[in-house]
């Protein structure tokens, strides 16, 4: 959907009122850092964009995977970071952030490559190496998302960090729309296998690009070798006020929301009989709304904190998921209807990683960074692994009534676990008061220094 100093755990968050005039100042290291960090992700985001702009989505149902094993394949990556985020952040505070992150850029950009060569392998020989390929970059993003965000803290000043994760993303989602944009033009009803190994193996170059910028980047912080064992290290994460409770957050609106566009996908594609070219139109203006999700969510959480940006996010949610099944009772051509709702639900999910992000860096502690940043990350991916085996298992064991109504018109099993997730998230409203900005009164999350 992603990306100063934190407080220490102890200090109450900073309120509005202390807000100091203007921004602060910016070393010339911390200038370069920045520049430098941004430009990484321009070249290597097509390969996380591929995931959820539905190019392999496509590429899968076009490799004649089922519509489950095609679900569990998008949701890998999640399942692999989810088992080894923790122990590569553990490692990198006591390594190298830096060093891991370059590593994790590798292991991705080989990972991908794996996935473009799958294509002019044999039948019987082809899903293994997609699978091998998915696992590698799986464990490539774990190394880089385990270092990122620690890598970042002394970075980026308090005061400019929703504007910064705002910028970066919105410029990664740029070259990604540019990108989706030139793809989806070769592409027809029904594409060849070649067409896609062109569009992944130009993805495979940008995220090779990607490590060498990667080294580039400043770390501010040195390491600490040694200190308390990983359990004894998370534990004492946890105590940390506010912390636990958010981190439990993360995983329950990831868990009721992830598998959401690979459901719009799958009833686009399975059910409304929509054309190759169609879904990848879909899946740019996703990113298209992501981008003025980044613009909205980064101008948001700087000048009003992130407490509206989750209720909003929240709410948004819910209301796309329950519209997206409306789409024959409206007077709008389905088509039309549903590039809107992709490119809204894109533009939410945008705004609440920016919050997320924010929130997440303004409550970890100062020591263990890596680890504490890869705590909450370790839930997300848990919460998008589930969603993911949830939804494929579904599918597989079909639970859900392929022939349902809604107001009269038929539909899909898809559209039923679509019912389910918006019915969840507005359940999980309660889960709000988990978010330490959210229920704490005249407190926002992040400001001052």
């Amino acid at each position: 959907m992603v990306s100063g100093t934190a407080p220490a755990p102890t200090e109450p968050a900073p309120t509005r009122a202390a807000v100091p005039e203007g921004d602060p100042p910016l070393t010339l290291v911390q200038q370069r850092g920045i520049r430098v960090s941004i430009w990484g992700q321009v070249v290597g985001c097509l390969g996380y964009l591929s995931f959820s702009n539905q190019t392999l989505f496509l590429y899968f149902t076009n490799m004649r995977f089922s519509s489950a094993q095609t679900v569990l394949l998008l949701t890998l990556p999640g399942i692999v970071q989810a088992v080894t985020l923790l122990p590569c952040a553990y490692i990198a505070d006591r390594r190298g952030k830096k060093s891991m992150g370059v590593w994790g850029c590798a292991v991705m950009a080989g990972g991908f490559g794996g996935i473009s060569l799958s294509g002019f392998l044999q039948e019987g020989f082809a899903e293994p190496a997609i699978v091998l390929g998915i696992v590698a970059y799986g464990l490539g993003q774990a190394m880089f998302s385990a270092s990122w965000f620690a890598l970042l803290s002394p970075l980026v000043p308090t005061a400019i960090r929703g504007r910064y994760f705002g910028k970066m993303r919105l410029s990664w989602q740029v070259a990604g729309i540019a990108f989706g944009l030139a793809a989806s033009s070769f592409l027809a009803k029904d594409s060849p296998t070649l067409t896609f190994q062109i569009i992944f193996m130009l993805v495979t170059l940008g995220m090779t690009a990607r490590v060498v910028l990667y080294g580039y980047i400043p770390e501010l912080e040195k390491p600490e070798p040694g200190g308390k064992g990983i359990v004894e290290s998370v534990l004492e994460i946890m105590r940390v006020n506010g912390y636990a409770s958010f981190c439990c957050y993360v995983f329950l609106i990831t868990l009721v929301t992830f598998a959401s566009p690979s459901l719009f996908a799958l009833v686009e594609k399975k059910h409304m009989q929509f054309g190759d070219n169609a879904i990848g139109w879909m899946g740019n203006l996703y990113m298209i709304g992501s981008m003025f999700g980044f613009m909205a969510g980064g101008w948001m959480v700087d000048r009003l904190g992130t407490k509206p940006v989750f209720l909003i996010c929240h709410f948004t949610y819910a209301t796309v998921l329950i519209l997206f099944l409306a789409r024959n009772v409206v007077p709008v051509p389905p088509a039309v209807y549903l590039a809107v709702l992709n490119g809204v639900y894109g533009l939410v999910w945008a705004a609440s990683t920016i919050a997320v992000s924010t929130e997440m860096l303004a409550l970890i502690p100062p020591e263990n960074k890596s680890l504490a940043t890869g705590l909450c990350q370790t839930l997300l991916m848990a919460g998008q692994a589930l969603a993911g085996f949830f939804s494929a298992g579904a599918i597989d064991l079909g639970i859900f009534n392929k022939g349902w109504k809604f107001m009269g018109h038929a539909m899909s099993d898809y559209d039923a676990q679509i019912l389910l997730n918006s019915t969840l998230v507005l359940v999980l409203v309660v889960a709000l008061g988990l978010v330490p900005s959210v229920i704490r009164k005249a407190e926002w999350v992040p400001k001052g220094d």
